[in-house]
């Protein structure tokens, strides 16, 4: 199964085929600071400055610009090959329960990606939505999506 994934370093999209964990970097940039023998700087200090939340107000905080409506949707697959079902039994599928989150992080990470490019440092009124899309060769396919309004607060 093929992912499109975004850049942590140059903000890029790609296409990362599955495997073990999700990489932070567009293989360019994986070469890029290969060769160089060095860290590349990430977007680490907005990302850490930029808020996201569910409603539309901040307590003590104005918002001083609209910049827009900002959203992200992922799809994934989870096997139903019966190995995650035997250990279920009432109790969580972890697995299962990772990929859900995993999905969830990514959609909210991307829009407040989106969100640092339009020169916002907040998202307003999160809403993250769940749908399973159907099943495929024993493949439950999934989207989660998260869609806010990227705004600047003081």
């Amino acid at each position: 199964m093929n992912w499109v994934v975004y850049c942590t370093v140059c903000g890029s999209s790609y296409v990362y085929e599955s495997g073990q964990g999700l990489p932070e970097m567009c293989p360019l940039c994986s070469e890029k600071e290969r060769k160089e023998g060095k860290k590349l700087p990430k977007r680490d200090k907005k990302k850490r400055e930029i808020v996201a939340i569910s409603t539309s107000e901040f307590k003590n905080r104005k918002v001083v610009k609209t910049l827009g409506i900002v959203s992200h949707e992922h799809i994934f697959g989870i096997n139903l090959d019966g190995a995650d079902l035997n250990r279920f039994n009432r109790e969580i599928a972890v697995s299962w329960a990772e990929k859900v989150n995993d999905g969830r992080d990514l959609a909210v990470s991307s829009i407040e990606d989106k969100t640092i490019a339009l020169g916002g440092n907040a998202v307003i009124g999160v809403d993250i939505t769940y749908n399973v899309l159907g099943t495929h060769g024993g493949i439950m396919m999934m989207l989660v999506a998260a869609q806010g309004t990227a705004v600047v607060v003081e």
